[in-house]
């Protein structure tokens, strides 16, 4: 299939190496308002769009994947979709659960394939992870941690998106959807009980985060994101037989399997830069003539956006 990308900064540049690295799929045209010309030098073989409608008009292109900042993916996609393109779209997909169900409703009715690009999901060692937690290895399973901190100086300034709240920046949506997802996967979407704490940034947005969560039965689980210091990037999931650990968990490509003195390591290295994982899944379901993934269907994309909007009301009510 011919793929189109709208917005092509340093994640999309990770995406098209991994797009080439799966067979039949072709990078065949960028959109970018911002360095149409450069990358038109850069990439000779690729037609390249100064405006996004312009893209979306090119019947050649099957696919689209956006990789704009957070707060224009509602309105990309919805014109992505309406331009009868199936529709891969960067994490968080909506900035809430209105936008969720508005993108939702049009995929449906174009009958377009649109899938949340949660790319964890779709990794061989977080698969197998979860499946070995599920499968009872480590027995029954009460307590789960993650943590996705880093900081990058260049886009903590005021011309920067991770703090700025007019392009929906914060340690939440950044980072924090992420533990949010593996802890769903574990323990589901809809905690009974959590209590959020943050520290805020002069611009007013989160810049760390960490939840306690409760989801009855005595599971409970703790989570943080920050987008201003590091942390190891590593989930750990307790069972009453051992616990089974991630080690930069987002992007997996092994973890242990720990009881008492006994450690072993399962190795299951990802396809080039890891993105591959998701882009088969995106050409497998689109095959089938499937509307959504069942790995990451649209109603997981709703219920994370819905647990995001109960989250930040607290800490910003």
């Amino acid at each position: 299939m011919n793929w189109g990308f709208i917005g092509f900064g340093r994640i999309a540049r990770k995406f098209l190496e991994s797009l080439e690295s799966v067979d039949g799929e072709i990078p065949y045209a960028f959109a970018s308002r911002s360095n149409a010309v450069a990358l038109q030098e850069e990439f000779p073989g690729v037609k390249v769009y100064d405006s996004y409608e312009s893209l979306l008009a090119d019947d050649n292109i099957d696919v689209v994947y956006i990789s704009t900042t957070h707060n224009f993916h509602c309105d990309n996609t919805i014109a992505a979709l309406k331009a009868g393109k199936h529709v891969l779209c960067e994490k968080p997909m909506g900035i809430s659960s209105q936008e969720i169900a508005k993108m939702t409703e049009v995929a449906k009715s174009s009958g377009k394939f649109l899938m949340e690009a949660m790319w964890m999901r779709f990794l061989p060692a977080y698969k197998s992870a979860i499946n070995c937690v599920k499968s009872g290895e480590i027995g029954k399973v009460n307590y789960a941690t993650a943590s996705f901190g880093f900081r990058s100086e260049d886009k903590l300034t005021k011309e920067g998106r991770l703090l700025n709240p007019e392009l929906a920046g914060g340690a939440l949506y950044d980072v924090g959807v992420y533990p949010l997802t593996i802890i769903s996967d574990l323990f589901g979407w809809k905690p009974q009980h959590f209590a959020a704490h943050a520290i805020k940034s002069e611009t007013g947005v989160d810049e760390t985060i960490q939840i306690q969560f409760d989801f009855g039965n005595n599971k409970l689980a703790q989570v943080m994101g920050s987008v201003t210091f590091h942390t190891n990037k590593e989930a750990c999931i307790y069972g009453d037989k051992g616990f089974v650990r991630m080690p930069m968990f987002w992007k997996a490509d092994s973890y242990e399997i720990v009881k008492g003195d006994d450690i072993t390591v399962v190795e299951l290295p990802y396809k080039s830069t890891g993105y591959a994982h998701e882009i088969e899944e995106v050409v497998s379901c689109i095959g089938q003539g499937k509307v959504e993934s069942p790995l990451f269907s649209l109603n997981d994309s709703l219920m994370s956006a819905q647990l995001v909007e109960e989250i930040l009301s607290t800490i910003f009510k």
